[in-house]
């Protein structure tokens, strides 16, 4: 017998089976109830519609249309692309089978699988239970391990915290100098994106020292800047960081990253700031150096993600999805851009999208990459009312070392206090008091978001936890 924990051969065509009804259904109903699978109703809809179409033979007809209309009750032709969250929900539902199979599903005897591009479930045996005379696939299951907590510890975060503020300074520090030119041909002038490949980013920085070294530093600098705007309403990191692009514009006057980077920081820092002169005045610089952004980079997203950002902040919310649709559609890979877009959309009221645009960046982000992309997910599910869902995510994305704000923070209160657990959400509160003594965090909300029920929606959650509104708990 081929030992269950070396790497599966098998001929993939091959692994698949036609099981049983009843053992297929058993399989899916101890999916349904697993720990892994707990809260997320529509993913469960989801994989409980594919899997009986598949065992009535309906397999190969099964459709995004058709998941929109028979599981969520919609026609394809209502809203926005409602077909968009049925690939945003098949990416959650291949991720979460992972979980269960590595987890409390390790040993199951069938195992359901997706290929890429299809909504077709298949399975495969365990070779012990296959029938005699058939063949013999295996599927590898890797040893079991725990779920990750759904519950962080105040101490937990708040080391995480000063962990992830470090590393991240170190990281910059020690890899500001990392890019040198290399052998590579020609690929252009202009900086590559976050979400580049690594050949097309060598033969660019290999352009621009042919061209420019002075270019090539500035664009070194300021794609780390940009990699270090979050935890964005942290007003003294995004000080900062706002430094490092307006070096970028000393070093290269004519070079579109700084202006744009510089313009996000200032919107960023004036979010921060209440109502008046000092607002309206760091707002009009932002909208300024957007504008030059663009002027210089008209076909570079970064100049658009800017100008959206810059626009959300002045409440332009219509130019904000303008500029913002540009952005993703010029570079459908610049991960700034797409967690950009996401934030926008969380705050902009459109929860959906929010959950598509993060999950497109999540499925091509590296370890590297450092943006709160969970947290921006988790928020979404919130609002949608998936808060088992919304505590998972925001928790993985403490443990992953994603940053921590105090509007992440202010998300994870109000999920446990919607959750009914108490004690957490006072553990939460007492930490978020502690590491942002004072922080108007109910204007922020009420400032971020288009729609003030949404805002009133978290900002009810904190004060049935304790939270009063001033930046202090009632009762102090």
């Amino acid at each position: 017998m081929t030992n269950p924990d070396e790497h599966d051969v098998t001929p993939l065509e091959s692994r698949y089976v036609t099981p049983e009804s009843s053992m297929a259904m058993a399989s899916l109903g101890e999916i349904l109830d697993s720990p892994e699978f707990a809260g997320a109703g529509r993913v469960q809809a989801f994989l409980e519609y594919v899997v009986k179409e598949s065992l009535e033979g309906r397999g190969d007809r099964i459709r995004g249309k058709t998941i929109v209309e028979d599981v969520y009750g919609r026609s394809p032709l209502e809203g926005r692309d409602p077909v968009a969250v049925v690939r945003v929900d098949a990416g959650r539902l291949r991720r979460r089978l992972e979980k269960y199979y590595q987890g409390s599903g390790a040993k199951a005897e069938l195992k359901i699988e997706f290929q890429p591009g299809s909504y077709e479930p298949r399975f495969a045996l365990r070779q012990e239970t296959a029938p005699p005379g058939e063949p013999q696939p295996e599927v590898v299951t890797p040893p079991p391990s725990p779920p990750p907590s759904r519950r962080v510890s105040a101490g937990l975060l708040a080391s995480l915290a000063v962990v992830v503020i470090a590393a991240a300074l170190f990281w910059w520090q020690a890899g500001f100098q990392a890019d040198s030119p290399i052998d590579s041909v020609d690929a252009g002038t202009e900086a590559p994106s976050p979400g580049s490949d690594d050949a097309t980013a060598r033969a660019v920085r290999n352009a621009l020292f042919s061209s420019s070294p002075a270019r090539l530093q500035a664009s070194n600098l300021a794609m780390k800047a940009r990699s270090l705007q979050f935890p964005a309403l942290e007003p003294k990191w995004q000080d900062s960081v706002l430094l490092m692009f307006e070096l970028v514009i000393e070093m290269d006057g004519n070079y579109f990253a700084g202006y744009a980077g510089a313009a996000e920081s200032k919107a960023l820092i004036a979010v921060t700031r209440p109502p008046g002169k000092e607002r309206d005045g760091l707002l009009q610089e932002a909208d300024d150096l957007a504008s030059r952004a663009l002027e210089l980079g008209i076909d570079q997203s970064w100049s658009h993600s800017a100008a959206a950002l810059v626009a959300h902040v002045k409440r332009d919310f219509k130019s904000a999805r303008l500029q913002s649709d540009r952005a993703t559609s010029l570079d459908p890979s610049d991960l700034h851009a797409l967690n950009m877009d996401a934030l926008l959309s969380l705050f902009g009221g459109d929860f959906e999208r929010a959950t598509e645009m993060a999950g497109r960046a999540a499925e091509i982000m590296e370890p590297r990459d450092y943006f709160p992309n969970k947290s921006i997910r988790a928020s979404a599910e919130f609002h949608l009312g998936n808060y088992s869902e919304a505590l998972g995510l925001i928790s993985e994305s403490v443990l992953e070392g994603d940053p921590i704000s105090p509007i992440s923070l202010g998300y994870l209160i109000a999920i446990h206090s919607k959750m009914g657990d108490a004690n957490s959400a006072e553990e939460m509160l007492n930490l978020l008091e502690s590491a942002w003594p004072g922080f108007p965090i109910n204007a922020l909300f009420r400032s971020l978001y288009r729609d003030p029920a949404h805002a009133d929606e978290i900002i009810a959650a904190l004060r049935d936890s304790g939270w009063s509104g001033e930046g202090r708990r009632i009762g102090k």
